[in-house]
């Protein structure tokens, strides 16, 4: 069984243990993986549960230290610099939040500890579930040198290829011996990068996420897709995103623009509105500026399984009311209009008004709202990451 967002040349998000041993890698497209394997299952993701559960988890550990980042779906880094005299030794503490996951979310964890997020990140990835690995400061390198090349973040299929092929290189102590500039030579900018982490170095911060209230409507696409019927859908996330800033009142700070590719690849484009005034909560001002971002964005000849648009840095409209009752430069007309429409999906549903550009594109408003709460009760399977200047440790559920 993997999880994976549609067929084809879609990315497997997630693998079970039987898949595993049938070779199955996440990240391996839809249709290769389904090549090594007849009998495999796929699962579609359920965004929304993911979302909501990784708050929950942050939540939850924040009762050990003020400094969580969630880094991926389940991984986490917690910087626990401080946290002895209130905890106790790390490694007690760490077994505290392995059980406080278990017991309050049902998911087995699996903990490392190092001295920066890179080597617990590889650490909880070496150590089975339930398990606990600690990295003492000062052997990073040793620690990594045994392990194959691929443990590293960012070392992916084509990275490893090219090392065994040109280098002959397999594991972490090997990358390191080699010098920076012949790994400059060979992948660029990367190889300096590659070469610090083989040594176990890393100095990026624990980083908080921002609070910033966001507004965001998605849309899974079917399997066919061409320009009118993106452009479609890409109204319906206009009027999804417009209906939910007129009930909050609020207009728009900054557009995003999210395409994500069969293949996975993500475009994004990102448009800063300088000038807020009360004619951005308006359907058809919203569109022209979504569609600017669109063209932005899409620049790939390949089929788009979704589409999403965020509205980020929300404040209440600032705008002239119009002097004369037949002037209609700040969309009086419009603002009745929608107003009316708005009413009206309250009282009959999202499906009982719809444009007629959005009839043939498929779209659904409650994508973002329902979609996927009958598949809630699908397990999930993460791996969480916790650091500290002093030890980090990794969770792995």
């Amino acid at each position: 069984m993997v999880i994976a967002p549609g067929q084809g040349r879609t990315v497997v998000q997630a693998v079970s243990p039987e898949a595993r041993q049938e070779g199955i890698q996440p990240g391996m497209v839809v249709a290769r993986a389904r090549r090594r394997c007849r009998r495999l299952t796929i699962l579609p993701s359920d965004l929304l549960f993911y979302r909501q559960a990784q708050e929950k988890i942050v939540t939850a550990l924040g009762r050990f230290s003020p400094l969580v980042e969630p880094a991926h779906w389940g991984h986490f880094f917690i910087d626990a610099t401080g946290t002895r005299r209130l905890w106790g030794a790390l490694m007690d503490s760490a077994d505290r939040m392995r059980r406080l996951v278990v017991q309050h979310f049902q998911l087995d964890a699996a903990v490392g500890m190092a001295s920066n997020k890179l080597v617990s990140r590889v650490a909880s990835r070496v150590v089975k579930v339930r398990e606990l690995c600690d990295v003492f400061p000062g052997v990073e390198a040793s620690f990594l040198a045994p392990l194959a090349v691929d443990v590293l973040p960012g070392v992916g299929e084509v990275t490893t290829t090219r090392l065994l092929a040109e280098l002959n290189l397999c594991t972490v102590g090997e990358l390191a011996a080699v010098p920076p500039l012949l790994l400059g030579e060979i992948f660029g900018a990367a190889g300096q990068r590659l070469h610090r982490m083989a040594l176990g170095e890393d100095s990026s911060p624990v980083v908080t996420p921002k609070a910033e209230p966001t507004l965001q409507e998605e849309i899974q696409l079917p399997e066919d897709n061409n320009r009118h019927r993106l452009l479609g859908c890409l109204y319906g996330l206009v009027e999804a995103l417009g209906r939910r800033l007129r009930f909050q009142n609020r207009c728009p700070g900054e557009l995003t623009f999210t395409a994500i590719y069969a293949d996975g690849a993500q475009a994004k484009a990102r448009e800063r509105i300088t000038t807020v005034g009360c004619e951005f909560h308006l359907d058809s001002v919203l569109y022209r500026a979504a569609l600017r971002l669109f063209d932005r964005a899409v620049q790939r000849r390949l089929r788009i399984r979704r589409l999403a648009l965020s509205a980020a840095y929300l404040q209440p409209p600032i705008g002239q009311l119009a002097l004369f009752p037949w002037d209609d430069s700040h969309g009086g007309k419009e603002t009745k209009l929608l107003r009316a429409m708005d009413h009206i999906r309250d009282r009959y549903g999202n499906g009982a008004l719809y444009y007629g550009r959005i009839a043939q594109s498929a779209f659904r408003n409650e994508t973002s709202e329902t979609g996927g709460r009958a598949r809630r009760k699908q397990n999930l399977s993460s791996v969480s990451y916790v650091s500290h200047k002093f030890g980090t440790l990794n969770l792995r559920f």
